[in-house]
């Protein structure tokens, strides 16, 4: 039988049926092998492809290496390789993030050196090839991006370069080429990009593709360089070598394909390449909304594209994996019990948790960092130009400089005061270090503000992700003193060899006339339930992230009307653009009223008084006004205690008012530095 179009695949539900009757776990099927074309992946976790910012010249960095390497470790079946780039064509929109090229024979030794690692470890590799076409923007030297029409997408609004003919056989070429570099390299598969608007995709689409050409007009013809670049890379890379699919199955644009297309392409791509496997997604990057639904956030359902894997696989005899937000063990194990899918793609579950499968295979459910989708660590820093992380595991990124924790052959006295999200951090990793910890809170429970901010809408998952760290804290023997506020002489009685301070930030409001009076209040104070809120409520957001959004979010969901105020360009703007676009929406939606580009000046007793751009300035009625900033430092026992303990440091908001990330990133930093 030939192994690409009739290979036998597992039955998910029979072997979850067999299970079962065995007296079998829920993961069993998700940790059995999967025969993907001629080789055996040992379980149905994928680690998919996704824009790293490792990359600098092309080629697979050490950097990156070391960051496969431990997910490999931590028990993944397969790693995909983020989407690389088969032309010299402009990096991408990511800020070029788009930083790994597979267009000639450099890029071997990088290839040969991953899959080594990865293989020793005992997963497969594939690497996704892409032509980002139109979601792009114009190179250095104000080359164009490349499309099949010059429609612009709708976050660059770049006039794309209509491909010629023989362009377009070029790229095709280019395909092959890679393709064929890629098993030249050592690895194990290729997966091809049909998705999220890249080159092919866009041909595919009646929205992206006008053309009149044999490229355009007629499905046959708009399928007519997904089926070119498909037998190219087949022939390229022979019958024996594993070769896939990334695939929108839904373009999720008004204009676009749908579906019931993308169920009849998919059986189609699959005779044409003799595809090995479908990897399925969904949507476009050329449309924001698109892009916020196949990429989903804190706020999206979880697994939202499994029904379109279910169709596809309903049509093909090969293996289909499915991606999007999938990042529950117990989700993961339904999808395959269910038959939806033959393996599942976690990508931001396992930035957050390199060993889940590990932890899985051992039970050990409350030992697994789970990721709460806020994308501040992720996606969040893409769109700042930063190389990715994770919000509270921040070594992901970091592997090749930061190593495993190693129990320490000195071990010290440690005594942190704080305990938010840096403390808690900081008490868990000297602990985990072997260090002796004593973590004081004056509260009646950890998590500082985080706390305040898991009570907003869809902001739960915060909560779950102190109340880990907590939990991993005691788990490695640190001491948690709640209720406990101390003062300089307290912590110089416990005798320690280090102090870290992590006591946040005091509230604050900002400086404006009538910040004092009775129908003001911080923001802190509304989260916290201190203060009444009246029916009308003014925002004024000197914060431009989510204590304002979230606010007016809840206050429009308590049937208030509110009136959001700042001086951004746009409302939320600090916050990443696949949480600010649903976020916005919902905003609208609830009749909250949006002053960008002004300033709440005057706080007084008939409301606030906002300065515009052009600077007038009129009234805004109220019954409360509500103040967001970010606070001050709170360092008064850090200079109570300088030159006084062998070692001091200030971690978090108590150096300066900043971020969860940066908060947890210093709390690792200083512990693992003791």
């Amino acid at each position: 039988m030939d192994a690409h179009i009739g290979s036998e695949r597992p039955s998910a539900p029979e072997a979850a049926a067999a299970s079962g009757a065995q007296g079998g776990s829920e993961f069993d099927v998700l940790l059995s092998p999967l025969k993907v074309g001629d080789i055996t992946l040992r379980n149905r976790v994928v680690f998919g492809p996704h824009g790293t910012g490792f990359g600098t010249d092309g080629n697979v960095p050490e950097r990156l290496v070391a960051y496969q390497r431990e997910r490999a470790r931590g028990g993944v079946g397969l790693v995909i390789l983020e989407a690389t780039a088969i032309d010299e064509s402009p990096i991408g929109v990511t800020g070029g993030l788009f930083h790994m090229r597979n267009i000639d024979d450099r890029v071997l030794p990088s290839y040969r050196r991953v899959a080594d690692v990865v293989h020793a470890e005992g997963a497969r590799i594939f690497c996704l090839l892409s032509h980002s076409g139109r979601v792009n923007t114009m190179g250095a030297n104000g080359a164009p991006p490349k499309a099949p029409s010059p429609l612009p997408m709708d976050r660059t609004r770049d006039i794309p370069h209509e491909l010629e003919i023989d362009e377009i056989a070029a790229i095709v070429q280019q395909f092959a080429a890679a393709a064929r570099r890629c098993r030249e390299g050592g690895l194990d598969g290729v997966s091809l990009s049909f998705a999220h608007g890249n080159l092919v995709q866009e041909f595919l689409s009646p929205e992206s593709n006008h053309r009149t050409d044999e490229y355009g007009g007629s499905e046959e013809n708009r399928l007519r360089m997904a089926r070119e670049v498909l037998q190219a890379c087949r022939e390229a890379v022979g019958p024996d070598f594993i070769l896939g699919i990334r695939f929108s199955a839904d373009e999720l644009v008004a204009d676009g394909y749908h579906l019931e297309d993308g169920v009849r392409y998919a059986k189609l791509f699959q005779e044409w390449g003799k595809l090995d496997f479908i990897d399925v997604s969904a949507g476009t990057n050329a449309s924001m909304w698109s892009r916020s639904k196949h990429y989903p956030t804190i706020a999206e359902p979880y697994a939202p594209l499994v029904h379109m894997a279910r169709a596809i696989r309903q049509v093909v005899p090969v293996p289909v994996f499915v991606v999007g937000k999938i990042g529950d063990a117990h989700e993961a194990a339904r999808i395959v019990n269910e038959g939806s899918a033959d393996a599942v793609v976690m990508v931001r579950a396992q930035i957050a948790e390199p060993e889940l499968v590990a932890k899985i295979t051992q039970g050990a459910f409350d030992d697994i960092r789970e990721c709460i989708y806020c994308n501040e660590g992720c996606f969040g820093r893409q769109q700042r130009f930063i190389d990715i992380t994770c919000i509270y595991n921040q070594r992901s990124g970091r592997e090749v400089w930061w190593e495993p924790l190693a129990r320490t052959d000195a071990p010290k006295r440690v005594v942190v005061v704080g305990a938010g999200p840096a403390g808690l951090e900081a008490a868990r990793v000297a602990a985990k270090r072997g260090h002796s910890v004593v973590l004081y809170e004056k509260g009646a429970v950890t998590g500082g503000q985080v706390r305040l901010a898991a009570e907003t809408p869809h902001r739960a998952g915060y909560a779950r992700m102190v109340d880990w760290i907590d939990r991993q804290a005691r788990k490695h023997g640190a001491e948690i003193r709640l209720g406990s506020a101390v003062s300089a002489d307290d912590v110089l009685a416990a005798k320690p060899d280090v102090v870290i301070v992590a006591t946040g930030s005091s509230d604050q409001r900002p400086p404006i006339p009538g910040a004092d009076l009775p129908n003001v209040a911080s923001g802190r104070e509304v989260l916290a339930g201190d203060v009444g809120v009246g029916k009308r409520v003014v925002i004024g957001d000197w914060d431009g992230r989510y204590q304002g959004t979230s606010i007016a979010e809840k206050l429009a969901l308590a049937g208030h009307e509110v009136h959001l105020v700042s001086s951004a360009f746009f409302i939320g703007q600090d916050v990443d653009l696949l949480t600010w676009r649903p976020l916005y929406e919902r905003l609208l939606d609830l009749g909250v009223r949006m002053y960008p580009l002004e300033e709440v000046v005057e706080a007084t007793a008939e409301g606030a008084r906002v300065k515009t751009m052009n600077h007038k300035v009129r009234l805004i009625a109220a019954d409360t006004v509500v103040l967001c900033s970010r606070g001050n430092a709170e360092r008064g026992l850090y200079h109570d205690l300088k030159g006084r303990v062998p070692a001091l440091h200030a971690i978090g908001d108590s150096w300066a008012p900043r971020q969860i990330e940066q908060a947890i990133y210093e709390g690792a930093k200083v512990a693992r530095e003791l």
